[in-house]
């Protein structure tokens, strides 16, 4: 019983007394036991939410004058009544303590809770955002849906895909704190960000776990559901076969069917029958031979087509219908007639004759007849198609073409003389094949139609300064009788003279019919002003012409004018030389000279004609030329290797260094003396320049690595500057720092004077910011007695300093820049420039700089196939070898391949002396099969300061660890502390998603790798084993909108992404999980792999490696160990490579911390160099 406490409204009261007493106490009851989980409104309106055992339902309670109406989501009207009763009871409880929305927390507001938990008031856009969370769960509580455009008004990134309820949950979210989980967690799968301060109440592991559950049920409740409708499937019946044939008259043509060989055949006479049998044929039951296939399909399409399964012979297309099947040899045996025979196809056509008719007086007879001369004597069926058919009972001939409009044909008809005595009714004999009557042969002459076309040029027919082609098409016999001219719907009646003697001149047109398809190439439209076909003379008019003219038919006779008979002459013939115009001591001024043969022509004319490169140029008369040069195989082998443009006829001089020239095939095209000269400089050069590697190297060179060594000091030893562009992962640097060893050695020898000590300028080398310090961990390895000085601020660019105590000094290109007055103060040794690509744009400050700077030996680092962006190409030139590639302007107008296809090859030519490229494939006899690398980078910023806080922590919480059992019993702990300062080390977002903006030192590795790669048209393997940072990664790489397959344990369709990434001919990006990806697949498209984070043990890396080194590799493979700078990653490294046991045992997270003592622990957890902020920051 209520009670009395309560004191309920009239409405109320009537509400309740509306349901039974058992309704009422079940109703009760739920309200006492707290049922009545949630509960929002005012006096007009209540929602509610009821949890029973026999399910959670929703109520809503509305007052409509004095008179309460409710409504339950329950189906049972007894346990809808009792939600009813709890949700009424429970409002009268509340009183005026009743939420108006659904917002509250153990009646405790959201904005209030996180104020609780932040410990400080919201600010305005806070509260503004809870708000709107509030509205939209208000609106969910009452519509139990959420949707696109809800989730919009939270955060505007979010993308609307359709009006159809989402699915975020597995069971809708009790409260406002259970809705706004799930919600960020919706946010999170799709990388957006939601409002930091809403983290105090985010719990986004719980929610995923929760998730995670709810999917796999779906899965498993799809699995049950498939398995149960397999299991509970009738068996199939046993496929049986059908057989079908036509049988045909010449009236009609039916379809016949039966399923086994013995049966009768049926008639398929209606479109249900059909129907039955396309349904059984559909569902597999059936088993048909090829020939029951094609003549089910044809009757089906015939029959959606006609809306009939009768062919009807009278309907064409009926006729077409069989037609087609008679020309399927497969169907012989399948067509029969009314006597069950099989129809026979003959080879031999059947034709029309013409005789006199005996019967029908002045009349001739037009019989069809075999081809044997038979007279056909009853009617046939002619079958319409490409070939014409003509059916009888038992016979299908090929025959004449069709002339009447019934398919059904008479064997004869007679037709009056004259109508055949005509010049019509020859010509109609004539198109259907058929021969004269005895007595017309000897009064019709059969005479050709020969065709012309007149063609001139005229100018002002659409405008003063257009020009058109006009062309008349006229054609006439030999002896000139008949002259007809093409107008613009057909051929009109010039002129026919009389024939004498009732004689008929048959006109053969086989040469006309072409024509209107010839006009139509050459856009000819008809001007009925002028009676002529026009076309109009444009840019691309004479090649267009010039190839059309020449494929005109030899049965057509062309008359043009001079003007367009110039298009068709050969071409001027002309012959190549270079002179020698001006000398210095290594260079040549060479001009290209022009010898025309055969004509005379001005310079400008012969300018004009060598600038269109063998295309047309008008002349001042009208008429057109084209040029010729003639150059034989040597002669253009020649010109190719020296890099010049024999079209090149701008008047200006190329200078070109006396090696460009070298090579002997070049005499072809110099005069002798000028050859000569040419010769004598080049003998002088040393080209075979080949010194042993420096003993003060600390590395064994692969041959390949000596050669690049070798031409980088054939380029030292004749002055000149270079590029070496090898392929990433090559070795570049170490062949740099040998060069550099050996000119210290070539400058000490070369300026000894005595005893005196040889004071050695300093080498200079600009590199990237992201590889600032890659020289001087490389050059202490391999050249411990050169002393390294990085520059990192102005402050330490002091000359005197630099001069007085330093080797070697590495700068980036932004200091260059800040730099420049300390650094041209001195005369370097040599300069190195590392990424070199860095300066591709010639007018970029770095550029500028680098050009200023003072070097006896200049060298330029690309991994890059940088000779392909020609126009880059000028900048990393002018700064190597100032001159060789001209002037700017110069190199503009020569080598831009989007005019000119050639001047790539040209501009090679040039390079060849000074650049040096070796791809992995080109040197894979030199490389092992696979080749590991380890890149180091040095943590800033946020992230440093996020890992020695971590440390500290650590450090502290494991103070009273003294011992190798204490390091056992606290493994969990130790192993829990070493992971969060990996992940640090990966990105700072993996500890926080706070900090997922945040920079990552190693981040910025990867894509410096990644980007160089990417420029080399290579494929390449990222693996990690935490997938959230797979997740970063893929989140930037689709930023920059690069390309990428995924695979993590999560991943549903593998083979899929598999096959994308091994099929894909661009570059691309296969982001893999180590556990997902590290077995089991093969990879071998890929022949870069990059481990973005150490594992506890090596062999499980080279597990991953070998995804792509296997059987199938045809590339050597290289593999990059990304690990960052002072921290627990390199300590580890040099733990794994101690303790050996690691290497060759598998073994998980848990037996590497089993495998650690005390001594492990304190080097691993000990500060080191993480405090100086001055140690190198990537090694590559």
């Amino acid at each position: 019983m209520l009670s009395s406490a309560l004191n309920p409204d009239r409405a109320t009261l009537n509400f309740l007394n509306a349901y039974s007493e058992q309704v009422r106490n079940a109703g009760e009851k739920l309200q006492k036991d707290g049922a009545v989980t949630q509960i929002f409104g005012n006096h007009l309106y209540i929602q509610g939410r009821v949890e029973t055992r026999v399910g959670v339902f929703r109520t809503s309670l509305r007052l409509q004058g004095n008179r309460w109406f409710g409504s339950c989501s329950a189906e049972d009207e007894r346990v809808a009544g009792a939600c009813l009763i709890a949700t009424m009871v429970e409002r009268m409880y509340r009183g005026a303590n009743m939420p108006e929305s659904p917002n509250e927390l153990n009646e405790v507001p959201l904005s209030d809770l996180l104020e609780e938990k932040l410990n400080r008031d919201l600010d305005d856009r806070e509260s503004d955002y809870v708000t709107k969370l509030e509205k939209r769960y208000r609106r969910f509580a009452i519509e139990q849906e959420i949707h696109d455009h809800d989730l919009v008004r939270l955060n505007p990134r979010w993308e609307i895909t359709g009006y159809e309820a989402l699915e975020l949950w597995p069971t809708p979210p009790r409260n406002i704190l259970e809705f706004w989980n799930y919600i960020a967690y919706a946010f999170t799968k799709k990388r957006i960000q939601y409002p930091e301060f809403m983290n105090v109440v985010t719990d986004l592991e719980k929610v995923q776990k929760r998730i995670s559950e709810w999917e796999r049920e779906k899965e498993v409740g799809t699995w049950y559901e498939r398995i149960q409708s397999v299991n509970e499937r009738p068996p199939q019946p046993p496929r049986h076969p059908l057989y079908m044939r036509l049988v045909s008259t010449i009236n009609e043509a039916r379809f016949e069917y039966r399923f086994e060989a013995k049966e009768d055949w049926i008639a398929i006479r209606e479109r249900g029958q059909l129907d039955a049998i396309l349904a059984e044929f559909l569902n597999g039951a059936l088993k048909c031979d090829p020939q029951t296939d094609i003549l089910l399909n044809v009757l089906r399409d015939y029959a959606e087509r006609q809306d009939t399964v009768i062919l009807d012979l009278d309907d064409e297309a009926a006729c077409r219908v069989m037609n087609i099947l008679f020309h399927q040899p497969a169907l012989k045996g399948y067509l029969v007639n009314l006597d069950e025979c099989y129809f026979k196809v003959v080879r031999e056509p059947l034709k029309w004759i013409c005789i006199d008719d005996p019967i029908v007086p002045d009349c001739y007879g037009l019989q069809l007849v075999t081809a044997a001369g038979v007279h056909v004597t009853h009617s046939v069926r002619q079958l319409p198609g490409q070939v014409e058919l003509y059916q009888s009972d038992e016979t299908v001939f090929p025959g004449p073409p069709r002339w009447l409009e019934s398919t059904e044909v008479e064997p004869r008809y007679s037709i009056p003389k004259t109508v055949i005595d005509s010049l019509d009714g020859v010509e109609f004999l004539r198109k259907i094949g058929a021969t004269l009557p005895p007595s017309m042969e000897e009064r019709v002459i059969d005479i050709e139609m020969k065709p012309t076309f007149s063609m001139k040029i005229v100018r002002g027919l659409t405008s003063a300064d257009t020009e058109h082609v006009l062309l008349e098409v006229n054609a006439q016999d030999d002896p000139g009788r008949r002259r007809e001219r093409l107008g613009k719907d057909d051929w009109e009646l010039i002129e026919q003279h009389p024939v004498k003697d009732h004689t008929l001149l048959r006109f053969i047109r086989d040469y006309l019919y072409p024509i209107p398809g010839l006009l139509e190439e050459m856009n000819f439209t008809y001007d009925t002003q002028m009676e002529a076909f026009k076309s109009r003379i444009t840019k691309q008019f004479p090649e267009k012409f010039a190839e059309w003219a020449k494929a005109i038919p030899e049965t057509i006779n062309v008359e043009m004018d001079e003007n367009l008979k110039s298009l068709l002459a050969d071409p001027v013939a002309a012959a190549i030389r270079f002179e020698v115009v001006n000398q210095e001591i290594d260079w040549f001024d060479l001009r290209v000279v022009i010898d025309v043969e055969g004509v005379t022509l001005t310079k400008e004319q012969i300018r004009s004609l060598v600038s269109a490169r063998g295309g047309y140029v008008r002349m001042d008369d009208g008429r057109w030329m084209r040029l010729e040069i003639k150059l034989d195989d040597a002669q253009r082998d020649a010109v190719t290797k020296l890099g010049l443009d024999p079209f090149d006829l701008s008047g200006e001089t190329h200078r070109m260094h006396a090696l460009q020239l070298a090579d002997p095939r070049a005499a072809e095209v110099f005069d002798p003396k000028a050859w000569q000269r040419i010769k004598e400089r080049t003998a002088e050069i040393k080209i075979d320049v080949k010194p042993d590697v420096p003993s003060t190297l600390q590395a064994t060179l692969r041959p390949y690595q000596i050669e690049g060594f070798h031409f980088l000091a054939y380029l030292a030893e004749n002055g000149f500057g270079g590029i070496l562009a090898d392929d990433m992962g090559l070795g570049k640097t170490i062949q740099s720092i040998t060069y550099m060893l050996w000119l210290r050695e070539d400058y000490a020898r070369r300026n000894k004077q005595g005893r005196k000590k040889v004071v050695i300028p300093p080498v200079l080398i600009v590199c990237p910011k992201s590889v600032l310090d890659v020289w001087a961990s490389e050059t202490e390895k391999f050249a411990p007695g050169v002393r390294v000085m990085v520059i990192r601020n102005k402050e330490q660019a002091d000359v005197e300093n630099i001069l007085a105590n330093y080797d070697m000094v590495v700068i980036n290109y932004a200091q260059l820049r800040v730099c420049g007055e300390q650094i041209n103060a001195i005369k370097w040794l040599t300069v190195i420039l590392d990424e070199g690509q860095q300066i591709k744009n010639p007018d970029s400050k770095a550029a500028k700089a680098a050009r200023e700077i003072n070097a006896y030996n200049r060298l330029v680092l690309s991994g890059t196939p940088i000779e392909n962006r020609l126009l880059d190409m000028w900048s990393l030139m002018a700064f190597a070898m100032p001159g060789v590639l001209g002037s700017r302007a110069y190199f503009k107008k020569r080598f831009d391949k989007r005019k000119d296809s050639q001047s790539q090859n040209r501009l090679a030519a040039r390079l060849k002396p000074f650049l040096l490229r070796r791809t992995k494939q080109q040197v894979a006899k030199d490389l092992p099969p696979r080749t590991e690398e380890e890149v180091y980078a040095k943590m800033e910023g946020i992230q440093r300061q996020l890992y020695k806080a971590e440390l500290r922590r650590i450090q502290k919480a494991l103070l009273g660890v003294d011992s190798d059992e204490s390091v056992k019993k606290n493994s969990f702990a130790i192993l829990q502390g070493l992971m969060r300062l990996r992940q640090i080390c990966c990105h700072p977002g993996l500890v926080d998603p706070k900090y997922a903006k945040e920079d990552s030192a190693k981040l910025t590795a990867l894509f410096y790798l990644l980007d160089q790669l990417r420029e080399e048209g290579h494929k390449v393997l990222v693996f990690s084993q935490f997938v959230s940072m797979l997740e970063i990664i893929k989140g930037k790489l689709e930023e920059n909108n690069h390309p990428y397959n995924y695979l993590t344990g999560q991943t549903k369709d593998r083979k899929a992404e598999i096959e994308k990434f091994q099929t894909t001919k661009e570059p691309s990006v296969f982001l893999l999980s180590l556990k997902a990806g590290g077995a089991g697949l093969n990879l071998t498209s890929a022949s870069y792999v990059i481990l973005y984070d150490p594992w506890w043990n090596p062999a499980v890396e080279s597990q991953a490696i070998d995804r792509t080194h296997r059987i199938g590799q045809k590339n050597k493979v290289i593999a990059y160990r990304l690990l960052t700078r002072d921290s627990v990653e390199e300590k580890i490294r040099v733990l794994q490579h101690q303790k050996n046991q690691l290497v060759t045992n598998v073994l998980g997270d848990e037996g590497f911390a089993s495998s650690l003592d005390l001594n492990d622990l304190q080097f691993i957890l000990a500060h080191g160099g993480e405090d100086n902020d001055d140690d190198v920051v990537v090694d590559v």
